[in-house]
């Protein structure tokens, strides 16, 4: 590599779509946040690793009045403050007019990947600064409290998309992605912030002073010029998810997810009562109740292991006497397979815990903690399907999951019904050259 034709510079966006006043929110009329990365002459690459969205997040009541640290207003920790607010990402090629990746229920896919791959150790640290994660949502409402008023409180945080995360630097010139345009839909404030006190004066939460930076690497002489000549591809795992509902101890989610390279797929779940409920944490990963078995099948016969998940949990609910609680190993070594994509990889860093403080279970009760009084739980499910090769392809195919449970918490009810938030990983390749440009999905 010859240094002297590579020049780096650091690209700092403002939304293209600004109002007067620089503030965003759905309670304002404006959700949405547009940023437009431009195309370039020369082969320019994004460090997409280090790509932030930075500003200042200011809550107050609905009257305008400050928040203090001692009221129950809580945001789920291990989301993070900005993605609470989020609800939808999207990145588009301005070389296709086409999108190339939407992430729907954003909200509820980032507290997975968070908890599955992090240890209490690096939220306390790292993810903090970047996103205000913290390791139990009591410990948000001192972040919130010091975000009220005129100024509001800096954040500046990652977008957990597949194509902003692949670990590439990403073409954005006239013969790679044409410019980027990348799209962030807010979600109601009723939605990002809970609790007792939160619910009654009725929290309003407001962006400003957006900006996203990116590094950028400019290629010139004959570094340029090769890269023009090839043909270039970029690889990335998209985030698409789907929700349904189950409410009996015997449930079956069936459906076709119309991917033909799928990676893994993974769920989570919350009690549907508790959904736009600004009482209770909308973003928690909640408990489902004492599952007993979980099978995964393709067209009807199990796939892609060919024996039920068991569980030995007993009497979980009793806050007992002798060490009868017990995790889901089979199911949870699974579900951190599907985070991460990594078959046989060892997990040493996450907050997936039993009767720990970090996810604060002391039973599998389906309500557990989720008013932000306690730490919370970090619960879920998931399979890998390909860690190797092109990925499955059930485009055309019947995926489904059969969830048995015990107890009282799935009995049929409406008041006891489970969302489940499903989210698939699918291989994307984009091939890119001056003549044109291809994606495979």
């Amino acid at each position: 590599m010859n240094l002297n034709e590579v020049s780096k510079k650091y690209l700092m966006l403002n939304p293209v779509n600004a109002t007067s006043g620089g503030q965003y929110s759905s309670n304002s009329g404006l959700p949405l946040i547009k940023f437009d990365i431009s195309s370039a002459e020369n082969p320019t690459l994004l460090d997409l690793t280090n790509l932030r969205i930075s500003g200042k997040i200011t809550v107050n009541t609905s009257a305008g009045g400050a928040i203090t640290e001692t009221h129950n207003h809580f945001y789920d920790g291990m989301t993070g403050r900005f993605s609470n607010l989020v609800d939808m990402v999207t990145v588009s090629s301005k070389r296709l007019n086409q999108v190339v990746e939407r992430v729907n229920n954003y909200s509820r896919i980032v507290p997975s990947l968070v908890s599955g791959l992090h240890n209490a150790n690096d939220i306390h640290t790292a993810l903090y600064h970047e996103g205000d994660h913290v390791a139990s949502s009591f410990l948000s409402r001192h972040v919130i409290s010091a975000g009220t008023g005129a100024t509001g409180k800096s954040f500046s945080a990652p977008l957990y998309c597949g194509v902003l995360n692949s670990g590439q630097d990403l073409d954005v010139s006239k013969n790679g992605m044409g410019g980027l345009v990348i799209e962030i839909l807010l979600k109601p404030s009723v939605s990002c912030i809970f609790g007792s006190n939160a619910q009654t004066s009725g929290d309003v939460v407001v962006l400003s002073d957006l900006v996203l930076t990116v590094p950028q690497y400019e290629l010139s002489g004959s570094m340029a010029q090769s890269r023009m000549a090839e043909q270039n591809q970029y690889s990335f795992n998209s985030l698409s998810s789907v929700f349904q509902v189950i409410n009996s101890a015997t449930s079956v989610v069936a459906f076709t997810p119309g991917l033909s390279r799928v990676s893994s797929i993974f769920m989570n779940f919350i009690n549907t009562n508790e959904i736009g409920n600004q009482l209770y944490n909308s973003c928690r990963l909640g408990n489902v109740g004492e599952v007993r078995e979980l099978r995964f099948s393709k067209n009807g016969r199990l796939y892609p292991i060919s024996f039920r998940l068991e569980t030995d949990e007993q009497d979980n609910n009793a806050l007992a006497t002798s060490n009868k609680y017990s995790a889901r190993c089979m199911i949870d070594r699974n579900y951190l397979e599907a985070l991460n994509i990594k078959r046989y990889y060892k997990t040493n860093r996450t907050s997936l815990a039993w009767n720990d403080w970090v996810s604060g279970v002391v039973n599998r009760s389906q309500t557990q903690n989720r008013d932000g009084t306690e730490p919370g739980t970090v619960d879920g499910m998931g399979i890998l399907f390909d860690a190797y090769g092109s990925g499955e392809d059930l485009s055309e195919t019947i995926w489904s999951f059969e969830l048995e449970a015990s107890g009282t918490d799935l009995d049929g009810t409406a008041a006891n019904a489970q969302g489940v938030y499903i989210v698939m990983l699918n291989k994307n390749t984009i091939f890119m050259n001056q003549n044109s440009i291809e994606v495979q999905r």
